[in-house]
């Protein structure tokens, strides 16, 4: 599995201690107990479980795949595409579920992780 320069198999497949990103799959998704019109989705990732409530889209049409990194924000969580030099821009918050839902590969900021955000 490669991801450009800027992810190697290395951080994707086997991270070590100093990656910033640690894998993640979808294990399953919820109704937000805070927040009805968010989904909460549930993820399992090498240094824990992790789970965020995300923004239902008004359709959930499927996305084209790709890798997508959930990143810290100033004052929530981001989706961002993974582009061969970096990080792209955030995705719309309408959009994050259908992209993650429509089959991206994720990963997670091991911050997010471990800080059981």
């Amino acid at each position: 599995m490669s991801h450009g320069t800027f992810f190697t198999d290395t951080c994707v497949a086997d991270p070590g201690p100093d990656d910033p990103f640690v894998p993640a799959t979808l294990e399953g998704l919820r109704r937000c107990p805070a927040r009805p019109e968010f989904v909460e989705l549930h993820f399992t990732t090498p240094d824990g479980p992790w789970h965020w409530c995300f923004p239902e889209p008004p359709q959930r049409r499927g996305r084209p795949g790709g890798l997508i990194a959930l990143t810290v924000g100033p004052y929530s969580v981001l989706a961002r595409p993974v582009l061969e030099d970096g990080l792209g821009p955030a995705l719309h918050p309408s959009t994050m579920l259908s992209v993650i839902l429509g089959g991206a590969d994720v990963v997670v900021a091991r911050s997010l992780v471990s800080a059981g955000r």
